[in-house]
């Protein structure tokens, strides 16, 4: 299974914003992550890097 872990880059720091990540899209300048359990995220910014072998998704603040 491919489950993501979801960060929040701000200057040096990656902030945890949701774990087991398994749906994301874009939506007018924000980001939608859904995990496993239903939760959903609404994030405004921009992808910044996915990386399944690690998986992790960095978003950058809009």
């Amino acid at each position: 299974m491919c489950d993501l872990k979801a960060y929040m880059k701000t200057n040096d720091r990656e902030d945890l914003i949701l774990e087991a990540v398994n749906q994301v899209r874009t939506e007018g300048g924000e980001v939608v992550l859904k995990n496993l359990f239903g939760e959903e995220k609404r994030v405004k910014g921009s992808i910044r890097e996915i990386s399944l072998v690690k998986n992790r998704l960095v978003l950058d603040p809009s």
